[in-house]
């Protein structure tokens, strides 16, 4: 049994890598007037894309008084349980294995949804997402 090597070396990431970006979005709740249980469509994702990590980041703290807590995900899997947005700079991310690195063969939305009570704060809601789909299928390397 032979072993064939990558003729390409190491020296670098090739220009067609796939590199993450940020898709972000800024939800104020003063303004965009959601209440309890509704969903707002906040990250749109692409089809072709993984999301590599999302969360949500309190800029304004909720001072409904109510105990409103929003929740992250896609209807499938849950990016963020619900959470008290209580905290300037408080950033509540996924945090299992389950929830990193998501492929999403087909377009998809992360939502925010109000679980608990109405939210009166502002968040940012983020995704790090990297195209998995690549125009170029030609194989560049030749093994020997």
């Amino acid at each position: 049994m032979a072993t064939l090597s990558n003729n390409r070396g190491t020296g670098g990431h090739s220009a067609n890598t796939c590199v993450p970006y940020l898709l972000e979005e800024v939800i104020d709740y003063n303004t965009q007037g959601a209440a309890a249980a509704d969903v707002i469509e906040a990250v749109n994702v692409p089809a072709g894309s993984l999301v590599l990590f999302a969360g949500v980041e309190v800029i304004t703290v909720d001072s409904a008084g109510n105990s409103g807590t929003l929740a992250l995900g896609d209807g499938t899997v849950t990016y963020v349980a619900a959470t008290a947005p209580t905290t300037v700079g408080q950033i509540a991310n996924a945090d299992a294995v389950a929830e990193m690195c998501v492929a999403y063969s087909a377009a998809n939305t992360l939502d925010v949804t109000g679980a608990t009570g109405t939210v009166n704060g502002k968040v940012r809601v983020w995704a790090i997402v990297m195209d998995y789909t690549s125009p170029d299928v030609t194989q560049r390397a030749v093994f020997a």
